[in-house]
């Protein structure tokens, strides 16, 4: 690739490729480990539109490449993952282990025995053939052992998720690159080494220890459903595993100010438009844009000495865990959004915003929110933490914070009861509250 610094002056880089505005590595695969890859390139996303960025991480995929195809050109050295992969490729091939020994190893046994009777009856797999053939054979011997390919299928089918394609395809993906990093190994040889070789690559590949974090909770989860269901007598290998210098990649969120989250709620205030109500009701409520954008007309309760949202599952939208459910009093702009979204519903769908009421609706509307808060650099997610800082500078107990803004189990109910329980949530709303008369005169002016 070819790419213009100038008037005059260009570099031709080597493995880069962009798709859009996104730098890829590409590399060609030697024609003798075609087959071994089963594809002539390969590509991978740099996730970067920044030229310096992507040769630094196209260089280090083209070492380990490299690394790769030496390795496999001479027949030893491989990396564990690539043992596995290329041995999973090569029972796929010959399909039973009739097929195997008949075209591999008996073949190599009987060239490595020569006239030796003896040698023939009792030399090792281990002695005449490479690694890749060994694993291969043990998976045809054995091929109804539990390969790390079909752990997942257990997590898929129990989970009490299972219907939310979204969700099952994001944990897919996890476990998907986990078992590409360190092959496609029996369950039961699973270990800690193995977890800690991911982080490593993960590391390696530019995440960030919160989102390796991220990822080891779903794994964790995914294992453990496993273990579970296959009653199996062993511990999680995922469980209590440390990230080295964990948290200190951390980059600090934007929070809105008080004076922004006015200059926020005066730009919409008057704004009738889908997106401008979910700014206004996400700003005052806390919530998440898809818990907002994938209400139905129905959950939302005006009649009420406490208006409110009640945030459950729904065809379209499932919510993120069970302390997500929950009943939200609508306040200040949230109120007044509300009410106007409500009076100028159409009918004829459920949904109070039928725009989003689809599969990853809430990505739709997340981008929406997004593109119209550009102008203050924060997206709508930064209202959910800016509520958690303003009902603690309120001396809101976490508590009440974890009840309105869905963080974890919340005693409130169990104190107060549901009706009391909403009112008191209602009452440290009403403290942090953006009046919407003192807006009025500002937004009309707009």
């Amino acid at each position: 690739m070819i790419v213009k610094l100038g008037y005059a002056l260009s570099i031709k880089t080597k493995y880069l490729q962009k798709r859009g505005n996104i730098y890829q590595f590409v590399m060609r695969v030697p024609t003798e480990l075609v087959t071994h890859y089963g594809k002539r390139s390969i590509r991978h996303s740099l996730k970067t539109d920044e030229l310096t960025v992507a040769m630094h991480k196209a260089e280090r995929f083209a070492r380990t490449y490299k690394a790769e195809f030496v390795a496999l050109s001479q027949g030893n050295n491989l990396t564990p993952r690539e043992t596995m992969n290329a041995a999973a490729r090569m029972a796929e091939r010959y399909l039973t282990l009739d097929s195997f020994v008949d075209a591999v190893a008996e073949p190599k046994r009987q060239a490595y025995a020569g006239q030796c009777w003896e040698t023939y009856e009792h030399a090792p797999v281990e002695e005449f053939l490479t690694p890749v053939e060994q694993e291969a054979l043990k998976r045809l011997q054995n091929p109804k052992e539990l390969r790390l390919s079909r752990v997942f299928t257990y997590y898929e089918q129990q989970h009490k998720k299972a219907n939310d394609s979204r969700f099952i395809e994001r944990c897919q993906r996890y476990w998907n690159k986990f078992v590409e990093v360190v092959g496609d190994i029996p369950f039961s040889d699973l270990k800690r080494m193995h977890v800690r070789t991911y982080i490593d690559h993960r590391l390696a590949d530019g995440m960030v220890t919160g989102t390796v974090r991220r990822e080891l909770r779903q794994l964790r989860a995914i294992a453990q459903m496993c273990i579970t269901e296959t009653e199996m007598n062993r511990p999680n290998p995922f469980s209590s595993v440390s990230i080295p210098n964990e948290g200190k990649d951390a980059k600090d969120k934007k929070v809105p100010t008080d004076t922004e989250l006015m200059e926020i709620a005066s730009r919409f205030l008057n704004d009738p438009s889908p997106t401008a109500v979910i700014i206004l009701m996400q700003m005052e409520t806390g919530t998440r844009v898809g818990e907002i954008s994938g209400l139905k007309l129905s959950d939302v309760v005006l009649d009420h000495e406490v208006p409110h949202i009640n945030l459950q599952d729904n065809e379209w939208r499932t919510l993120k865990n069970d302390s997500s459910a929950r009943l939200v009093p609508l306040v200040g702009v949230a109120l007044h959004a509300a009410k106007r979204a409500v009076a100028a519903h159409a009918g004829g769908h459920e949904a109070l915003f039928p725009n989003y009421a689809k599969p990853r609706g809430n990505d739709t509307a997340s981008a929406a929110t997004n593109k119209r808060l550009k102008a203050w650099a924060i997206t709508s997610h930064c209202f959910r933490h800016a509520m958690i800082d303003r009902l603690r500078n309120a001396d809101v107990t976490k508590d009440a914070r974890g009840a309105i803004v869905g963080h974890g189990k919340s005693d409130t109910e169990d104190d107060y009861g549901k009706g009391r329980a909403l009112r008191k949530k209602q009452e440290a709303l009403q403290q942090v509250a953006i009046p919407v008369d003192c807006l009025s005169s500002s937004a009309d002016s707009q």
